[in-house]
């Protein structure tokens, strides 16, 4: 039977021999931390493809920073219809949240925009909200610039998809990418808002409107609707008409 065997022998410089000293699982472990961070880019570069925006929202909910969100439009983004398509765009502002003021920019006749154009300024609708919220801690007392109900103002605005902005500030950086409609909400302040009804009138009956008073049918209008009702127009071409809230022409 042989006997066991000795653990290998190394001669240094000087002549003695001196055991190999063993590595354990160094090895294992350096192979662990490179396939994690090879892992970690991967992932990451496939959130870039596919979930753009989740970094954003990883980062907001460790950091408190309300970053820019986005999410795609409702229904066709070569066909989108604001009116039919508005109640989607009140649910992305939040719960509770009143329109304040709402435009769309280069409407076609069929009372549609082709949020995918590729032209320069491209079409777009943007839609200002207020949401009521509690005063913060620090809030100014009445007598200092303070009281009143305090809010905050929600942007959405849907336009071309596959854009990416950058936000940058004193303290922080970052980008996204809009996958069809974006949400930029700000700060909370004291203020009374003017707050309006959603809009009803189909965009395409306003253009009908327009095309009996010799509006070109291939331009496309900007409309702006708020309190006083809705705003007609097509630059270039010097028409523009309004509208009440009700949908009827108006004489201004």
């Amino acid at each position: 039977m042989n006997a066991p065997q000795p653990p290998p022998i190394s001669v240094n410089r000087s002549g003695n021999r001196q055991p190999r000293r063993k590595i354990g699982c160094l090895p294992a472990l350096i192979t662990v931390v490179i396939t994690g961070g090879i892992l970690l880019g991967l992932g990451a570069a496939i959130a870039a493809v596919f979930a753009p925006n989740l970094l954003n929202e990883v980062f907001s909910q460790m950091t408190g920073v309300e970053t820019v969100q986005s999410r795609p439009v409702e229904g066709d983004a070569a066909n989108f219809d604001p009116i039919a398509s508005f109640k989607s765009m009140q649910a992305f502002a939040g719960e509770g949240a009143q329109l304040v003021e709402f435009e769309a920019y280069f409407v076609r006749s069929d009372g549609t925009l082709d949020l995918t154009a590729t032209y320069n300024p491209s079409p777009r609708v943007s839609a200002e909200f207020v949401m009521e919220v509690e005063p913060p801690a620090d809030a100014p007392p009445v007598g200092a610039g303070g009281g009143g109900t305090w809010y905050r103002e929600v942007e959405i605005e849907a336009y071309r998809p596959g854009q990416t902005r950058r936000v940058s500030s004193s303290s922080y950086s970052y980008s996204y990418t809009n996958e069809g409609m974006t949400r930029d909400i700000d700060t909370p302040r004291s203020f009374t808002p003017t707050v309006i009804s959603p809009p009803v009138c189909p965009f395409e009956a306003l253009w009908r409107a327009a095309l009996a008073e010799g509006a070109p049918a291939e331009a496309v209008a900007t409309i702006e609707y708020d309190e006083d009702g809705y705003d007609f127009y097509i630059r270039d071409v010097g028409v523009r008409l309004t509208f009440g809230p009700d949908c009827e022409p108006t004489d201004d």
